[in-house]
């Protein structure tokens, strides 16, 4: 038995001070990978893996849920994606005798996919190599019936309002189609990744919402409250323990943390992109820790428009 495709290797671990000082002498390329594929296990993280462990195994030692459509719902940034692609991480595929498995399929919709592109994209997610011309329908029905050959057990389709908004609506037709015959097949449930607007779209079809009653999970970014941003402070002392620096960057600290709870609104995803760019930054002048020059000049780099807020002065 041997892996079907390389899967992420995230960075979860704490490090200990003989680890930074190992870590912090490695090749740039190594700390910049350590850094990109950086995961703090959150409190909102870990409820997001469990509804998506519970949807996929609904028994504890039991087999997968076949059949059902549930959703993964919170706005763009909030850490939805890297939920999902860590479920996935420990669902990889793999080559037996009969063939090839892929338990846990993922894939991201865009706004410019089409059903076609769309049936042809997860056939390339479950390791297709080419596929024959055919028309969208023929194509939709190969795609769910190379799901169900792959013994596929739960089908992730991320930013999955792309399905919906914005489109022509022979093409929504063709997608909400899609997510029915793909329940309809009873062989793997179908988790809809993305903004709420997805639960109003699902629950205004009977014979979508049907399917197990669309059980969703909401995730939201963490506030300003008092209890909140004492998470919010100690998610960044999380990833703080994870950086691959000779010394911690005190990211947690009340100054630092309040104002990069302001620049992200507390969406996990504009937290990373903040610390990434800043962690770039301080590899490339070769300093100890992320220095708030460092946070200051990312900030001014990746501000929204019309924020004329003095970060990290």
């Amino acid at each position: 038995m041997t892996d079907a495709y390389t899967t992420t290797k995230f960075n979860m671990e704490k490090l200990s001070p003989e680890q930074r000082l190992a870590l912090s002498s490695q090749p740039p390329a190594v700390r910049q990978h350590l850094i990109e594929t950086l995961l703090y296990p959150s409190p909102l993280f870990k409820k997001g893996n469990a509804f998506i462990g519970k949807f996929h195994r609904p028994v504890t030692s039991g087999r997968h849920g076949t059949g059902k459509i549930g959703g993964l719902l919170g706005p763009s940034r909030v850490g939805k994606s890297a939920i999902c692609k860590f479920y996935r991480s420990h669902h990889p595929a793999r080559i037996e005798e009969e063939g090839e498995f892929y338990p846990v399929v993922y894939f991201q919709a865009s706004d410019d996919m089409t059903p076609r592109t769309m049936a042809e994209r997860i056939c390339e997610a479950t390791g297709a190599r080419s596929l024959a011309q055919m028309k969208t329908p023929a194509l939709i029905d190969t795609c769910i019936n190379r799901l169900v050959r792959a013994h596929t057990e739960l089908l992730i389709i991320d930013d999955a309002q792309f399905m919906f908004m914005g489109r022509r609506m022979d093409q929504v037709r063709n997608f909400k189609s899609f997510i029915k015959l793909a329940s309809d097949r009873n062989a793997f449930n179908v988790l809809l990744v993305g903004e709420p607007i997805i639960k109003d779209v699902i629950s205004a079809v009977d014979y979508l919402v049907g399917r197990g009653g669309f059980p969703n999970e909401p995730l939201f970014p963490l506030g300003d409250s008092t209890k909140e941003f004492e998470q919010f402070t100690l998610m960044l002392e999380g990833i703080d323990n994870r950086l691959p620096f000779l010394t911690k960057s005190g990211l947690s600290e009340a100054r630092i943390a309040a104002d990069i709870h302001r620049f992200s609104g507390g969406l996990i995803g504009r937290v990373m992109n903040l610390i990434q760019s800043a962690g770039f930054e301080a590899i490339n002048d070769g300093t100890g820790k992320i220095m708030i020059e460092h946070l200051r000049s990312a900030a001014n780099m990746l501000v929204a428009v019309n924020d004329a807020h003095p970060y990290f002065r």
